[in-house]
């Protein structure tokens, strides 16, 4: 029998997830296309399906431990296996319609406990219980991989302003939680890297950014997912395959 491989994506019913997913798709994987509304997973899936016939539309959040153990459980019953999880899902209180609500995760004069730690759940946690759900699916992989979307304001070094910390401090956390994780999940062959996709044209980004979805992703399948070796794993990696300074 042919193997399929097998891949998830988290958050992917637009942006850089869905067009991770198209991409995926092109490449023969089986894809599991996940977002929190299940409507919008399966109409997601359907507009990917009018040229492949090779993505699912599952509904997860990320941070449902309940939704996590259903959804690794039919990947089990339907796969055996998954061969790479992109752990894409996340928010930027910048981006919240409600402004006190984004000015609690951003500003320290109104920052919130709560809002912080809600960033902090869905950015920075949600990834490794993505991980800890599917690693046994992982390990029946011939070559697991774990793609963590972070960002250039996770790094420290390079951080020139004040505020955002809810964002900032989330994928710093990531950075630095993938870099343990990379450590204890190497014994089952596991490469799992933390990912800069530079400044790209989403919800997010803004129309502006230097690059389109497309050519975001491209870049990452070009120089990161197909270049990966047991050393990458744990590193934080530019588009370009790059390390990415912390």
């Amino acid at each position: 029998m042919e193997y399929k491989k097998v891949a998830l994506v988290t958050g992917a019913y637009k942006g850089l997830g869905f067009e991770w997913c198209r991409q995926l798709a092109a490449m023969g994987y089986r894809v599991v296309l996940t977002a929190r509304n299940p409507q919008q997973a399966e109409e997601a899936a359907s507009a990917l399906n009018k040229d492949t016939t090779l993505v699912l539309g599952k509904a997860l959040g990320v941070t449902d431990e309940t939704q996590l153990a259903g959804l690794a459980a039919w990947v089990k019953e339907e796969f055996g296996h998954i061969d790479l999880i992109v752990n894409n899902a996340g928010v930027n209180p910048k981006d919240y319609t409600d402004k006190s609500r984004m000015a609690a995760a951003f500003y320290l004069d109104q920052l919130t406990a709560a809002e912080m730690l809600e960033v902090i759940h869905i950015n920075s946690i949600a990834p490794l219980l993505v991980v800890k759900h599917f690693r046994t699916l992982l390990a029946a992989s011939p070559a697991p991989v774990v793609i963590n979307i972070s960002s250039w304001l996770g790094s420290v070094s390079q951080l020139g302003f004040g505020g955002h910390y809810g964002y900032v401090g989330s994928k710093n956390l990531l950075n630095v939680l993938n870099k343990s994780m990379a450590a204890e999940i190497r014994k089952d062959n596991i490469i799992s890297v933390n990912v800069n996709p530079g400044w790209v044209q989403t919800d997010m980004g803004g129309p502006k950014a230097q690059f389109t979805t497309t050519q975001a992703v491209a870049q990452l399948i070009e120089n990161v997912l197909l270049k990966l070796t047991p050393q990458h794993s744990g590193l934080f990696l530019n588009y370009d395959g790059s390390e990415h300074p912390w």
